[in-house]
C-alpha cells in the first residue's frame, strides 16, 4: 500500500507516517521505482500506535510495545503489567503536581516568593 493509501486509511498526514518510520515504529519496502511500500499490518501498527498515544504513552513506550507484537498477541498478564505501570507514572504525576499546586497558592496568599535567592524551594522530584 502506498504512503498515499495509508494516510487516506489512518487519517494521519504522510508526514506522520514518515516521521512513525523515521522512529522505527513501523517499515516499508522500497520498491524497483522508488516508492515505498507499507505491508497491511502497518494499517493495525498505526491504530495501536493512536491508542496507545491516546492512552499517555511516549513514542519510545510504544515503540516497544509494537516490538511485543512482532513475536505474536501480547499475553494479557503483560498488558495488565504495562498498564499497570503506566499507572503507577501517572500516579506519581499526579503526586508531583499536586505538591507543586499546593505550593503555588501558599505563595499566592502571602508566603514569600520563591523566585528570590533568600527562599528555599524543595525538590519535588
Amino acid at each position: 500500500m502506498l504512503i498515499g493509501q495509508l494516510a487516506k486509511q489512518t487519517e494521519l498526514s504522510r508526514d506522520t507516517i514518515r516521521f512513525y518510520e523515521k522512529m522505527q515504529l513501523i517499515q516499508s519496502i522500497t520498491r524497483n521505482n522508488g516508492y515505498k511500500d507499507y505491508p497491511e499490518q502497518t494499517l493495525q501498527q498505526l491504530h495501536l500506535i493512536r491508542t496507545a498515544k491516546n492512552l499517555g504513552f511516549s513514542l519510545n513506550e510504544i515503540k516497544q510495545i509494537l516490538a511485543l507484537t512482532t513475536q505474536g498477541e501480547i499475553p494479557a498478564i503483560q498488558v495488565q503489567d504495562i498498564f499497570q505501570d503506566k499507572l503507577n507514572m501517572i500516579d506519581e504525576k499526579i503526586e508531583q503536581l499536586m505538591n507543586i499546586k499546593t505550593m503555588l497558592s501558599r505563595f499566592t496568599q502571602g508566603e514569600a516568593c520563591p523566585l528570590r535567592t533568600d527562599c528555599p524551594i524543595p525538590d519535588l522530584n
